[in-house]
């Protein structure tokens, strides 16, 4: 079962400098390319023999989704993420209307530090058509989550009624049973590029958990993504926040625009650095929410071995891992390392 799957493995770690060259100036295209593969194993039905195996079959110690950004539009189906080693899939950022995001190039690679940054800006082809998608790939396979947010540059009444739109084109859709709010992401600004609406976003939460939770199944839950640049006064604020609104649990956490040298050593100036740069502000934030509450925790931001799943595991009510920019440089065998730690 699993001859192919480690040709793909060793293909992809052959293949990857040669990609890392070719799409240097532009690393959407290796993200580009990678779907394409997979998308088209998909249609010659030879997914399940080129990508599953034995370690699917085990049960690891926390469950396994791919954070935001990674399945964005629904490109890879379910079938595909189950196949790579996920138990649940993330789609999204998702927004009501579609989003060019910033101008390309938008991401930067740090290979020697297995860190990168972007400053996408939230593209995406719209809720509807998102869940249009969902809808044909049917009822069975994993869990789905929807990470959403409004669209960029709407405010006030218009970005609440984007919020609904979005939850309201999902929660009927076959799997979907929980909503992640991004409240996080360092690249979206308003007031003329002069204020970073994560500021925002905090101070209109209640606002935003009540329009989300009108809008879902009672038998769908609520989790909410945070940044790792919080400080403790923003985390006592966003839990007061969701007192009210039967909030199920935190992902910690999106990316950060602490971009340390160490890891970061030609910053752009802007956007949000993930994997290894982000790791140490991940870790505190999570630890920031575990000594505050009781609610469900999930380990995102760096987790590129069976230790660090581990010791984010050990923070507080954590049971689950996200992952993205780690399997960029580590390639898909991550997933299998992470399923045989039992």
């Amino acid at each position: 079962m699993d001859k192919w799957r480690n040709r793909f493995d060793k293909f992809y770690d052959w293949i990857k400098p040669i990609v890392f060259s070719i799409t240097k100036k532009n690393p959407e295209q290796a993200h580009w390319a990678f779907t394409n593969f997979c998308q088209t194993l998909n249609y010659l039905e030879l997914d399940k023999k080129v990508l599953d195996n034995e370690s699917n079959q085990k049960t690891p110690p926390w469950k396994i989704s791919n954070a935001a950004g990674f399945n964005k539009n629904a490109e890879f189906s379910s079938r595909i993420i189950e196949y790579l080693g996920f138990d649940r899939m993330v789609v999204g950022t998702a927004t009501a209307d579609e989003w060019k995001g910033n101008v390309k190039p938008r991401i930067i690679r740090f290979p020697e530090s297995d860190s990168m940054v972007n400053w996408m800006g939230l593209p995406g082809i719209g809720a509807e058509r998102v869940a249009r998608r969902l809808q044909n790939q049917g009822n069975e396979g994993i869990p789905i989550t929807i990470n959403l947010m409004s669209t960029p540059e709407k405010s006030g009444k218009d970005m609440l009624r984007d919020l609904e739109k979005t939850v309201l084109s999902s929660r009927y859709v076959p799997r979907v049973d929980r909503f992640e709010l991004n409240i996080s992401c360092p690249n979206i600004w308003g007031n003329n590029n002069k204020m970073d609406v994560r500021t925002k976003y905090r101070g209109q939460l209640k606002n935003m958990l009540d329009i989300v939770k009108k809008g879902m199944t009672d038998s769908q839950d609520l989790y909410i993504k945070v940044s790792p640049d919080l400080c403790e006064r923003d985390v006592d604020e966003i839990l007061r926040a969701c007192e009210a609104y039967d909030v199920r649990g935190f992902t910690t956490t999106n990316t950060t625009t602490n971009h340390n040298p160490r890891y970061i050593p030609k910053s752009p100036d802007k956007g949000g650095a993930s994997g290894n740069a982000v790791y140490k502000d991940s870790i505190r934030v999570q630890e920031l929410f575990a000594d505050r509450t009781d609610a469900k925790l999930i380990a995102c931001g760096g987790i590129n071995s069976i230790t660090r799943a581990r010791e984010r595991c050990s923070i507080g009510n954590t049971s689950e891992i996200q992952l993205y920019t780690p399997i960029i440089f580590s390639g898909p065998k991550l997933l299998r390392n992470l399923r045989e730690a039992i």
